[in-house]
């Protein structure tokens, strides 16, 4: 398996991110009440699309290569939200994580002085355990702000699937999850000097 990175100048026309969550549901006809039990853990899903007509050929290619580089349901593609690659909030340098285990729904992060009074926003995304495998896509809940040292505590969703260590690195810019294909088959279409019809539907993966 091979980690794939999405082009940041792949030509998108659309980009639909979602969550697929794994919920086994019971309702009683006696009494109408119901329980839920969570059975794995929510994963996220992306589907990619391209224009129907590509103008530019350099611009297909650059589709081909990436649905060959993924080779079915081989490799994975690390994913981002392509619409906002950055934090609403004000905050940005060098961040690091204080220990969090896993199940985790709230994560302390250390910005440094310099950030002090500075913000994340509800919806901004941030990344952990980038450089592994089970890196995770977080989705900020609220917004907070830095204390007067750099330390922030935000509010986020999913909880940590594994735990985070203490030091590790959160990553702002474009954090991803690794998306495998859903399907084994791709098409694309060719017409009058252009090609297009390329989409990608793909699902969170880990192992």
């Amino acid at each position: 398996m091979s980690i794939i990175t999405l082009p940041p100048t792949l030509p998108v026309k659309r980009q639909d991110f979602g969550i697929q969550t794994f919920d086994l549901s019971f309702s009683s006809g006696d009494t109408g009440s119901s329980q839920v039990a969570v059975l794995a853990p929510p994963r996220r899903t992306c589907a990619l699309v391209s224009e129907e007509r590509i103008p530019l050929m350099n611009e297909a290619a650059m589709w081909r290569s990436l649905v060959h580089a993924l080779r079915g349901q081989v490799n994975v593609l690390a994913v981002s939200d392509m619409l906002q690659p950055a934090p609403r909030g004000s905050a940005r340098g060098t961040w690091t994580a204080l220990a969090a285990a896993a199940g985790a729904s709230s994560l302390s992060i250390q910005m440094g002085a310099a950030q002090a009074g500075k913000t994340l926003l509800q919806g901004d995304w941030i990344g952990v355990n980038q450089g592994s495998i089970q890196r995770q896509l977080l989705h900020v809940q609220a917004d907070a702000v830095a204390n007067a040292s750099g330390l922030i505590v935000v509010s986020i969703e999913p909880v940590l699937r594994v735990a985070v260590a203490a030091g590790s690195a959160v990553v702002w810019d474009r954090p991803t999850c690794l998306m495998r294909k859903v399907d084994t088959k791709n098409n694309w279409s060719s017409e009058s000097r252009t090609q297009g019809g390329f989409s990608l539907d793909l699902m969170e993966s880990w192992e």
